[in-house]
């Protein structure tokens, strides 16, 4: 008997980062903090002379736990990543937006390229993570942010005007990386695409032409 790995592709969840900005070396000196990055299915640059931008904190009410979704607008583009609102690196990135007055972000097409989104109030974190409970498991909130995904599910938690481009993805934190593995995806990035994604693992058994019988 042999076994080997296949992978079911319409599994696949986009994944983004959370990552200090000094990863970027960015000249930029606006540019600083913790940066949400993200791979998106069009041309970043369409974005660089943006006359309106806005970002958007909120709380997805889940089946079993609630879930953030943090959303950048920049004129017809909305960008938005999936977050476990339980991690300490979701709770230290919000502290640095609100310190900067602004948040880093970098979206990766064929190249990278980082945008500054000015705050225009400080997010209530307090507020914002008063629904979550002082213990929350990252298994639980990640397979229900996989079903969103999944189910379809995410593209309704915005009111999202026609035309607009939408990307969204799930945040790739320490405890989200960990839960997927348990739950059988393996993290990958192409380098093609230029794209980081969870893709769900399945063992299919293939067996030979031998049959066994009684005596043998």
């Amino acid at each position: 008997m042999t076994t080997s790995t296949k992978r079911n592709s319409p599994s696949d969840i986009p994944l983004g980062l959370i990552l200090p900005a000094t990863e970027y070396g960015s000249a930029d000196q606006r540019f600083r903090g913790i940066v949400l990055e993200q791979a998106v299915d069009f041309d970043p640059r369409s974005c660089a002379n943006a006359r309106r931008s806005r970002f958007a904190t909120l709380v997805i009410d889940g089946p079993r736990t609630p879930m953030l979704l943090f959303a950048i607008r920049l004129d017809d583009v909305l960008v938005s990543w999936l977050a476990d609102p339980a991690e300490s690196a979701v709770s230290n990135a919000i502290d640095s937006w609100n310190t900067n007055g602004s948040v880093s972000i970098a979206l990766s097409g064929k190249e990278t390229h980082l945008f500054v989104i000015p705050l225009m109030r400080k997010i209530d974190k307090d507020e914002l993570l008063r629904p979550v409970r002082a213990v929350q498991a990252s298994d639980i909130f990640t397979t229900q942010a996989i079903e969103t995904f999944t189910s379809g599910a995410i593209s309704g938690a915005i009111s999202v005007p026609a035309g607009t481009k939408v990307n969204y993805c799930l945040t790739h934190t320490a405890g989200v990386a960990a839960a997927l593995e348990r739950q059988g995806y393996q993290a990958e990035y192409s380098a093609k695409d230029n794209k980081f994604f969870a893709q769900k693992c399945r063992i299919a058994t293939a067996y030979s032409d031998y049959v066994w019988t009684p005596g043998r």
